[in-house]
């Protein structure tokens, strides 16, 4: 499928390089001028941009490395930029961004279904029968990403995730063990068992992935918790969004690793 312009930023994303993490919400960079030789004897200036990521950003973080940030709006925000992307391969090769920030699969959600009639429904298949969608709906005391709803009355509740991990060509979830992805599962299958259409939607923001698996590598118990939710008719589908400078594109869907999805 072609590439589909799904998000854009208001001004292209300003370039840099990656010095470290420093502590959970911090990103410590320089711009992309400075040389590795003055990386490397610490002589450059560096400055700091936010990140929304809480995940563990696995084999990311490393020194000297291409970033892609963009620029607050608020003039008054306390750091200017955001964390958007890091670049995986070496210099000198074509960049493979990688998105890391974790607001973007609830916005690609939204925005894709907005333009799913006018692609014929591809963009969302699971979307075709419903007319209105509600970010961060709530179902008693569980809140999920969205909630579609049809004009005769039925709903299917949806849970975003990011996914930045790519271990075996098999873009892989979560990167780091989560009891609130958990319990995201354990409340699809109960509104699955009321009778609601229940769906877990992953943004992959890479593009050199051939396939979706859960991790079980890293969170066995959300593994099992994942192909039990499967097996009840959780639907599971795996976007990609391809991160550039001037937007995130839509890129298709991954196959669900066999091994993991049967049925």
């Amino acid at each position: 499928m072609m590439h589909i312009k799904v998000l854009s930023f208001e001004k292209e994303l300003f370039e840099a390089k990656l010095i470290q993490r420093e502590r959970r919400f911090f990103i410590e960079f320089v711009h992309k001028n400075v040389s590795d030789a003055a990386l490397a004897a610490g002589e450059y200036k560096s400055e700091f941009a936010h990140t929304n990521n809480t995940g563990s950003m696995l084999g990311l973080i490393k020194k000297g490395r291409s970033i892609l940030l963009s620029k607050a709006e608020n003039p008054a925000r306390k750091l200017a930029y955001t964390l958007e992307a890091v670049n995986l391969n070496k210099d000198g090769e074509k960049k493979l961004w990688l998105g890391v920030n974790t607001s973007v699969p609830n916005r690609f959600l939204q925005q894709l279904f907005l333009l799913n009639p006018a692609f014929e429904y591809t963009l969302l298949p699971f979307a075709k029968d419903f007319q209105q969608i509600k970010m961060e709906a709530k179902n008693g005391e569980s809140r999920l990403d969205a909630c579609l709803f049809s004009d005769s009355g039925k709903k299917a509740w949806v849970e975003c995730k990011n996914v930045s991990m790519v271990e075996y060509d098999a873009a892989a979830f979560p990167d780091a063990v989560s009891e609130r992805g958990q319990k995201h599962l354990e409340t699809l299958m109960r509104l699955k068992k009321q009778g609601d259409r229940t769906i877990m939607f992953y943004v992959v923001q890479r593009t050199d992935a051939a396939c979706f698996m859960p991790a079980d590598f890293i969170d066995n118990v959300y593994a099992e918790k994942l192909k039990k939710a499967y097996g009840m008719g959780v639907e599971v589908y795996a976007a990609v969004a391809d991160v550039q400078k001037d937007g995130i594109y839509f890129a298709g869907y991954l196959p669900l690793a066999p091994c993991y999805f049967k049925g």
